[in-house]
């Protein structure tokens, strides 16, 4: 049995798609204000100290996060932290130093409960030949937030002769935060969504608080896992540097600084879309396309940051200070400006290559939506242990060429530490059944959908499931029923 069409509002790529406008209002927003450098200010020093309380709280929420989603779901982490973003951008309206870094604290626990919810979404969701195709499209919509985002200041900061941003410009990105709220609520419940195949995305059991800590717990034994762990510690590490240094270090004028963050997003969307793409080649073997990837990612690192070595070469702390408002790089100087913003066009290419294949490994990895979550989780953990400490180099002033040279060697020490796992990568992985009980009968989460149970289907039987029960939110649902086709343990293909 084939559904109709993939944009049907209940199937997976319409939710990864209603998920992206949910991040492209969030997280979006938030990186194209972040991507000016020091937040629009121009001082750094007081964003790096948020940005390191973010990160720290980040990572350690993170670790929590996937479990939380195992019991709460999706959306009411999704409305929890999409608070703490707006909460974040309205304390640079007040700018005070503790507000700010403070709100930035809370907003590192609110984007863990974000980031672990579209992880596991993105995991789990696409059927194993879309994975890198669907985390491209993702990438891409949540991308042209930050773009959009980056293009408000620069209408609005056109004329701006000063060396930060106006509060206009941070009421405009607190309004498209609130929208973005509503956006969650068009996320339907896992057992809702149905693939062309007919067969559900996901169907939870209960999962405790112990179970958890334990499954939590494992993950730092798991060797893939801390193979990857250079990897997923660079994947956030490059930020600080980029923006803090290369950005908003005082080269730019303000409005340069905010073309340069436009292309800097923009290219992100075409980097996911060929990486992703790539991933997903048909009749190639994942193995090998994991290597493809690898090599791809190598290439980038060598060529790419050794342009930006090339480039800090002609700048450093001292000069930066000594530049005065005229003297700085302006969008105007075409001859002056080429260069320095191909590059960074690069590294906004650069990083979502790097993003969408740290993803599509974790998907290779594992369907299983509560697994998934939990590898999001130690992804988002140890990505932002990578972010506060970069942001804390950066604070205690060590020198630019100090800092890009840590990125380079972080980078390729990411990639090599990445082999064994590529090597370890199977062609396929567990599928529908991942979620289930692997007893006769499966249950579904009792938090979040009720507590009905039917007997598993045996392969190839056809079955329709009943659920009643209570939503994330706490609503009644309506009764409905899935027709679940019989799944293969191994194979995602339907038998």
């Amino acid at each position: 049995m084939a559904m109709a069409s993939s944009l049907r509002y209940t199937s997976p790529l319409a939710q990864v798609a209603i998920l992206g406008l949910v991040c492209f209002c969030f997280p979006g927003m938030f990186n194209a204000i972040n991507g000016l450098g020091a937040a629009g200010k121009s001082d750094p020093t007081i964003t790096d100290n948020a940005n390191t309380a973010l990160a720290v709280t980040f990572a350690v929420c993170s670790l929590l996060a996937g479990a939380i989603f195992n019991v709460l779901g999706h959306r009411a982490m999704l409305i929890l932290g999409g608070f703490t973003y707006i909460l974040y951008i309205g304390s640079y309206l007040s700018y005070n130093a503790v507000f700010v870094i403070t709100a930035g604290a809370l907003l590192g626990v609110g984007a863990g409960f974000l980031w672990a919810a579209q992880g596991a979404i993105m995991c789990s969701y696409p059927e194993e030949g879309n994975k890198g195709k669907y985390f491209g499209i993702f990438w891409s919509i949540f991308n042209c937030g930050a773009t959009l985002g980056s293009l408000i200041p620069l209408v609005i900061e056109w004329h701006n002769t000063e060396s930060h941003v106006s509060i206009r410009t941070y009421i405009v990105f607190m309004v498209i935060m609130a929208i973005g709220s509503l956006l969650i609520l068009l996320l339907l419940p896992p057992t809702q969504v149905i693939r062309d195949d007919g067969t559900p995305v996901a169907v939870y059991k209960y999962s405790s608080w112990t179970t958890e800590g334990i499954e939590i717990a494992k993950l730092f034994a798991d060797w893939r896992m801390l193979c990857l762990i250079p990897m997923f510690f660079t994947s956030n590490w490059f930020y600080t540097y980029q923006f803090s240094v290369v950005n908003g270090g005082g080269l730019f004028t303000t409005r340069t600084r905010a073309l340069n963050g436009t292309l800097y997003w923009s290219s992100q969307i075409l980097g996911s879309n060929l990486m992703g793409n790539l991933l997903d080649l048909k009749h190639v073997s994942r193995k090998i396309r994991a290597f493809l990837g690898l090599g791809v990612l190598m290439v980038a690192v060598m060529a790419i940051w050794g342009g930006g070595f090339a480039f800090q070469r002609t700048f450093n702390r001292t000069s930066i200070r000594a530049l005065a408002e005229a003297d700085k790089i302006d969008l105007a100087n075409s001859k002056r400006y080429a260069g320095p913003v191909t590059l960074y066009a690069l590294y906004g290419l650069f990083d979502a290559i790097w993003q969408t294949y740290c993803y599509w490994m974790l998907g290779a990895l594992s369907n299983d939506t509560q697994k998934a979550a939990r590898f999001a989780g130690f992804y988002k953990a140890i990505q932002n242990a990578g972010a506060a400490s970069a942001g804390q180099v950066d604070a205690k002033k060590v020198s630019f060429m100090t800092e890009l040279l840590l990125n380079w060697l972080f980078c390729f020490l990411g990639v090599v530490c990445a082999i064994p796992v590529a090597w370890s990568v199977q062609n396929t992985g567990k599928s529908v059944g991942d979620d289930l009980d692997p007893d006769k009968s499966f249950s579904l989460s009792k938090a979040a959908y009720g507590h009905e149970s039917v007997a598993k289907p045996a392969v190839g039987q056809t079955t329709t499931l009943d659920v009643e029960g209570k939503g994330e939110t706490g609503d009644k649902l309506e009764t409905t029923t899935t027709q679940i086709l019989g799944w293969s343990e191994t194979s995602e293909e339907q038998v």
